[in-house]
């Protein structure tokens, strides 16, 4: 089941234009974070994305819950929450690899639904592990957003990209990587 797109108090969007997506490339690379910001997409093309895609489809066809339970919900264009069941959040990932990114990516759609008035619990689901994690919205997890938040916007000024050690352990399984790289190599 669909839900229709959450609509928030307008000063908290532009304060918080950022997409969850965004937040989560932060954390795992400025770099590719930087990149996606200029509308540079390469994850489409990425097999490692699409079996992403495709263990996320399967996880949201599990056994109905019998609380109402809604999937893909959109929040204004800045987040597509994976599944919302009863009160509690679902965010779907292939792989606890990149686990910090997945629970900030998290705790930032709880903050934007609780910004909406719902207080809302998280669970990180990896499917394939059959591994939860339960991820509450506090006071320390505020902070770490807000300190994120504040290093995308920033990011958002720099005219190159910014400069991160090479290679990174994240750098092979990167749809990114031959465009990240292109211009040291030419050089």
């Amino acid at each position: 089941m669909s839900m229709e797109p959450l609509t928030l108090p307008e000063e908290t969007w532009h304060e918080l234009a950022i997409r969850g997506y965004e937040l989560n490339a932060w954390v795992i690379c400025p770099r590719k974070c930087w990149f996606i910001q200029r509308q540079l997409m390469m994850e489409p093309h990425s097999p490692y994305v699409e079996l992403g895609r495709l263990v996320h489809q399967e996880a949201l066809q599990e056994r109905p819950s019998r609380e109402p339970t809604f999937t893909e919900v959109p929040i204004e264009g800045f987040a597509r929450i994976d599944k919302i069941a009863g009160e509690l959040v679902y965010e779907i990932k292939r792989s606890p690899r990149k686990q910090e990114a997945h629970r900030l990516q998290l705790l930032y759609y709880l903050y934007l639904l609780r910004e909406r008035g719902l207080n809302l619990k998280g669970v990180l689901s990896y499917p394939e592990q059959n591994r939860r994690e339960v991820i509450e919205l506090d006071d320390e997890g505020i902070q770490a957003l807000q300190n994120a938040l504040q290093a995308i916007q920033q990011l958002r000024q720099c005219p190159l990209p910014p400069q991160v050690p090479r290679p990174m352990s994240v750098c092979r399984t990167c749809a990114y990587q031959e465009l990240c790289w292109c211009e040291e190599e030419e050089g």
